[in-house]
């Protein structure tokens, strides 16, 4: 994926660095986000069976595309480890669905293959 479509699916980055070799960018999304199962009863009384998360979103870009892709800090929650950062792999994912379904349509680069969220082939993810 190009840089251009990373910013355009996940957003201006909180923070960049320049390596020798490309540059590494970071995106924290730091307010909690919650699993979908609280129950609250009277007097303030609540139950909360779901994780909390943070994402943390590093991606390291050579030669203008991305080459690797990590998630840090506490991104679990009842949902999975890495959930907090769904949303925005969701979006990253369907942004490189679409481009390489344009590309295959305009023979841009000739075939190519689908790759998944973590870096695999879908049929790995």
């Amino acid at each position: 994926m190009p840089r251009s479509d990373l910013i355009a699916c996940a957003g201006v980055p909180d923070n960049a660095a320049t390596l020798p070799d490309g540059e590494v960018l970071q995106w924290r999304q730091d307010q909690q986000v919650q699993g979908p199962f609280t129950i609250k009863g009277p007097l303030s009384l609540e139950l909360d069976l779901s994780g909390h998360g943070t994402c943390h979103f590093v991606a390291r870009l050579r030669q203008g595309r991305v080459a690797q892709v990590e998630y840090t800090g506490p991104s679990g929650t009842m949902l999975g480890p890495y959930s907090a950062c769904r949303p925005l792999v969701l979006a990253c994912e369907r942004q490189a669905r679409l481009a390489l379904k344009n590309d295959m349509t305009n023979g841009a680069h000739g075939p190519q293959r689908a790759v998944g969220c973590y870096g695999l082939p879908h049929s790995q993810v």
